[in-house]
C-alpha cells in the first residue's frame, strides 16, 4: 500500500469513529423521543404527523439530486487541488437549489395541498393541525434543500468531526423538544411538535452555514450563472432527479398507500419500523459517509484498484457490522417492542423486521452507486435501475386495490424484491463503467457475506428452539447469536490478511 493509500486509510478510520460517536447518540435519543412523541400524540396523530409530513418529503426529492451532484463536483474539484473551479460549483449549485426551492413551495401549496386535503385520510377534526404540520413541513423542506450544498462541503472536505458535533448538539435539541411535548398544556400536541422540529431544522441549518463560511472559501458564495456550468450539472442533475423521484415515490408513495387502504393506524406502525430500522442502519453511516469522497476522489486521481478494495470492504464491514446488532434485535422483536413502546401499534413487528432486511439490502447498493457518482455517467443506475424501485408504488396500489393480497406486510416484500433488484442492476452497471469483476466482487463481498448469514440466521433459529421465555431470548439468546456471528465475521468474513491488520490494530490501540 502507498503512503498516500495509508494516509487515506487512515483518515477514512478517523473519520469513521467521529461518525459512529455521532451515530450512538443520535441512534439513542431517536428510539426514546419516538416512544414519548407516540405517547404524546397518540397512534392517530403520530399516524397523521407521518404521512403528512412524508408526502412533503416527495415533493422535495430533488434535494437528493442536488446533494449528489455538489458532493461529487465538489470531490473532484478538490481531489484535484482546484479550488476555484469547487467554488464556482458550490455557488452556481446554491442559485439552483434556491430556484428548486420555489418550485417545491409552488408545487407544495397548489397539487399537494389539494392531495392533503382531498385525498388523505385524516381523522374528523383533525384536518387543521394537519394543515399546520404540513405547512411546518414544507418550511423544513426548504430548509433542508438549502443546507445541502453546506454538507456536501463538509464531507468532501472530510471534516467529520464538526458533522459529529452538531450530531451532538442535534439531539440535545431534539431532547428538549421531547420535554416541551410532555410539558405544555393548553396546546395542540401535534401542532407543537411540527412548529418545534422546524425551529431544529432552522437551528441545524443557521450552524452549516456559520461553519462552511467561515471555515471554506468555495462557500462563500457568489452570484454566478454559467451557461455551460448549469449544463454540466443539469444533466447530471436531471439524471438524479429522476432517479430520486422514482425512489422516493416507490418507497414514501408506499406510505400513502398504506394510508389509502389500511388508514392512520397502519402509518403509525410504518413510522415505528421506520424509526427502528434507520436507527439500526445509522450504524453504517459512518463507513457509508467516510468511504464516499475516497471512492470519489480515488477514481478522480486514477487509483482504480484502491477503489475497488474500498468498495468491497466497505459494503462487507458494513454489512457485518450491522447483521451484528440487527440478529439478536429481530430474534426479540416482539418483547423489545413491548418494552419500548408497552402497547406497539399492530403490525409494528412484522414492520420492522420487513424494513431492515430492506434496509440491509438497499445499504449494499451505496458503495456501487458512489462509483457511479465518481464516474459520472448515472443514466442506467439512476433512470434504468430505479425503474426497480418505482414499480413497487403502482404495483402495491393494484394489488391492494383489486384485494390481490390482503395484508399491509406485502409491500414491504416488494421493496425487498425491487431493491434485490436494483443491487444486482448496479453491479451490472459498475462491471461495465469501471471493469469491476463479478467474480471479484463476489468472491470478496459477496460470499463471505452469505457465509455469516448463514450461521447467525442457524444459531437464531436453533436458539429460537432452546430459549422459551422473553427475558431468556433477550440475554441468553442475543448473546449467542452475538458471539456466533462475530467468530463467523473472523473466521469466514475476514482474510487472513485482514485478520493481521485487525490484530496489529488492536494490540496499537490497547497499548496506548
Amino acid at each position: 500500500m502507498t503512503d498516500t493509500s495509508a494516509a487515506n486509510g487512515r483518515r477514512v478510520a478517523k473519520n469513521t469513529l467521529m461518525l459512529y460517536i455521532r451515530m450512538f447518540l443520535v441512534m439513542g435519543v431517536s428510539l426514546y423521543t419516538s416512544r414519548v412523541v407516540l405517547q404524546a400524540l397518540g397512534v392517530e396523530d403520530f399516524g397523521v404527523y407521518n404521512v403528512v409530513g412524508g408526502f412533503v418529503a416527495m415533493l422535495s426529492f430533488f434535494s437528493s439530486s442536488l446533494s449528489n451532484a455538489t458532493q461529487r463536483f465538489l470531490s473532484v474539484n478538490l481531489g484535484k487541488g482546484d479550488l476555484h473551479e469547487a467554488r464556482r460549483v458550490f455557488s452556481q449549485s446554491l442559485a439552483l437549489y434556491a430556484l428548486f426551492c420555489l418550485l417545491i413551495v409552488v408545487a407544495a401549496e397548489t397539487v399537494g395541498l389539494w392531495f392533503v386535503k382531498a385525498k388523505l385520510v385524516i381523522p374528523p377534526g383533525r384536518m387543521d393541525a394537519a394543515l399546520w404540520t404540513y405547512h411546518c413541513s414544507l418550511a423544513v423542506a426548504v430548509l433542508s434543500i438549502l443546507q445541502v450544498p453546506y454538507m456536501a462541503a463538509i464531507i468532501s472536505r472530510e471534516k467529520m468531526s464538526f458533522y459529529a458535533y452538531l450530531g451532538i448538539g442535534e439531539v440535545v435539541v431534539k431532547l428538549a423538544v421531547v420535554f416541551a411535548i410532555l410539558f405544555a398544556r393548553g396546546v395542540d400536541d401535534l401542532k407543537l411538535y411540527a412548529t418545534l422540529m422546524l425551529l431544529v431544522q432552522a437551528f441545524l441549518f443557521l450552524a452549516y452555514y456559520g461553519y462552511c463560511r467561515r471555515k471554506f472559501v468555495e462557500c462563500r458564495y457568489r452570484w454566478l450563472w454559467d451557461k455551460a456550468l448549469v449544463r454540466e450539472l443539469g444533466s447530471f442533475i436531471s439524471l438524479n432527479l429522476f432517479g430520486c423521484f422514482a425512489w422516493t415515490a416507490g418507497v414514501q408513495g408506499t406510505n400513502i398507500v398504506l394510508n389509502l387502504f389500511f388508514g392512520p393506524a397502519a402509518n403509525a406502525a410504518r413510522a415505528i419500523s421506520v424509526q427502528v430500522s434507520a436507527a439500526l442502519l445509522r450504524l453504517t453511516d459512518g463507513v457509508m459517509t467516510a468511504v464516499r469522497p475516497q471512492i470519489v476522489k480515488s477514481y478522480a486521481q486514477g487509483e482504480k484498484e484502491y477503489m475497488f478494495m474500498l468498495v468491497e470492504r466497505s459494503s462487507k464491514y458494513a454489512y457485518f457490522l450491522l447483521l451484528l446488532v440487527v440478529t439478536p434485535v429481530i430474534l426479540n422483536i416482539d418483547f423489545l417492542l413491548r418494552l419500548w413502546l408497552k402497547t406497539p401499534p399492530a403490525y409494528s413487528d412484522v414492520f420492522v423486521v420487513l424494513m431492515i432486511l430492506d434496509g440491509m439490502v438497499a445499504m449494499l447498493i451505496n458503495p456501487l452507486w458512489f462509483v457511479a457518482n465518481a464516474t459520472g455517467h448515472i443514466k442506467r443506475s439512476q433512470v434504468y435501475g430505479r425503474c426497480f424501485i418505482l414499480v413497487v408504488l403502482p404495483l402495491a396500489y393494484l394489488i391492494y386495490k383489486f384485494r390481490l393480497l390482503s395484508s399491509p406486510s406485502w409491500v414491504f416484500v416488494l421493496l425487498i424484491v425491487s431493491d434485490l433488484c436494483y443491487w444486482a442492476y448496479s453491479l451490472y452497471d459498475i462491471h461495465r463503467q469501471t471493469g469491476l469483476s463479478y467474480g471479484r466482487y463476489v468472491r470478496n463481498a459477496v460470499w463471505p457475506m452469505l457465509a455469516v448469514t448463514l450461521v447467525a440466521v442457524l444459531i437464531g433459529g436453533l436458539g429460537l428452539l432452546l430459549f422459551t421465555s422473553d427475558l431468556s431470548r433477550l440475554f441468553g439468546l442475543g448473546s449467542v447469536s452475538l458471539l456466533a456471528v462475530l467468530a463467523a465475521v473472523w473466521f469466514l468474513g475476514m482474510k487472513p490478511g485482514e485478520r493481521t491488520v485487525a490484530v496489529g490494530y488492536l494490540r496499537k490501540r490497547l497499548g496506548k
